[in-house]
């Protein structure tokens, strides 16, 4: 069972186009959260920045966990990402991955709990 939060929307139970559509609403608007937890343990977390997002894989809540990184993009960052109680947060580009990335971070790990393999990964325990 799963636990969405995506803005102001809350859902809970198994993976439905509900759940679906709540993640796509939130990659259109270009900003906001997104935060996909199992019953398991496993967090996903999605602070959307624009054309960017910063992507987080938690293995429960209080771990370090992984980030999805860009090690093409710049160290600067682009972007102002707004978290759900109001701060405002900056990140390197390279700490980011491009929005298009999204929507396939998700639903692997919708299916699998599981980091995409279509984009790099920082393993946040090791810094």
């Amino acid at each position: 069972m799963w636990v969405l939060h995506a803005g102001r929307t809350t859902l809970e139970g198994p993976v439905d186009e509900q759940m679906l559509s709540a993640i796509r609403r939130t990659i259109s608007a270009r900003c906001g959260e997104i935060w996909l937890e199992h019953q398991q343990g496993p967090i996903l977390g999605i602070v959307m920045g624009g054309n960017r997002a910063m992507v987080l894989r938690l293995a429960e809540s209080g771990d370090a966990g992984f980030h999805a990184i860009d090690p093409e993009a710049s160290p600067e960052g682009s972007g102002e990402y707004v978290l759900a109680n109001g701060q405002v947060d900056q990140y390197a580009d390279r700490d980011t991955v491009e929005v298009r990335h999204i929507v396939p971070i998700a639903t692997h790990f919708l299916a699998t709990l599981d980091r995409w393999p279509g984009v790099t990964w920082q393993d946040d325990n090791a810094i």
